[in-house]
């Protein structure tokens, strides 16, 4: 996958942070009010965000790595792309299943700890708290995650994680800094986008796997998904 796409994909998709997140943002101290004080606790607190995706993007990269070696990825590329497809189109049947135990007990200590550190008042504790939001359970940066994983190599996959957090970081900064800007109305619009662009990174997952497999033998559609897919100076083999 090409690094840009982290970017895009980061940028679009941060539609969803605002209606996920935003609140979230909007719950950061605020011990000044000008614009300098409000820029650095943001970068501060998204930092922490971000450094969580860079070391899920380490974990998944060496993952991907070994698949690549065994020359399963565009299997895995398929797999990850039917699922991506799959969730979307029986979102309401996977809302109504209870939801895993761990995953809540996951939530609960994260929300718990994040609460701690929202009573102090230092740079640490405010990175602490990017950190831990990194941890909680997101669809969307699971999409990412899919991305990220079938990257050349580890080195990759974590600098396909660090785009892909920066390319969410200006929806999050305008929340945090004029959190009125946005209303709820606009925040549950940009939510309900969201399904489309899973649907589309899924649908390309799908067809980058069959291309990697040798399932589709156009050259004009071969050589476009090509050039999304593969880093410079890579082989797709």
């Amino acid at each position: 996958m090409e690094l840009w796409t982290a970017l895009a994909l980061g940028f679009i998709g941060s539609f969803h942070c605002v209606g996920m997140c935003g609140p979230i943002a909007m719950a950061i101290p605020r011990n000044s009010s000008s614009i300098f004080s409000l820029t650095s606790y943001a970068v501060i607190y998204n930092t922490g965000r971000i450094l969580t995706y860079v070391l899920f993007g380490l974990i998944f990269g060496l993952l991907g790595t070994q698949i690549t070696i065994s020359g399963f990825q565009g299997t895995l590329s398929i797999l990850l792309g039917a699922g991506i497809v799959i969730g979307v189109l029986f979102k309401s049947f996977f809302k109504k299943r209870e939801q895993l135990s761990f995953v809540e007990n996951l939530s609960l200590m994260i929300t718990n700890s994040y609460s701690k550190l929202m009573r102090k008042e230092t740079s640490s504790a405010l990175f602490g708290m990017g950190f831990l939001n990194g941890l909680l359970p997101c669809a969307f940066v699971y999409s990412g995650l899919a991305a990220a994983v079938l990257t050349q190599t580890p080195v990759h996959s974590m600098a396909y994680m660090a785009l892909f957090g920066l390319g969410t970081f200006p929806a999050m900064y305008l929340m945090y800094l004029a959190p009125s800007v946005l209303s709820l109305d606009m925040r549950q619009m940009m939510r309900d986008f969201i399904p489309y662009l899973a649907f589309t990174l899924g649908i390309f997952l799908i067809v980058r796997g069959m291309v990697l497999n040798d399932l589709i033998v156009s050259p004009e559609i071969t050589e476009r998904i090509s050039s999304y897919c593969v880093f410079p100076g890579t082989s797709m083999n």
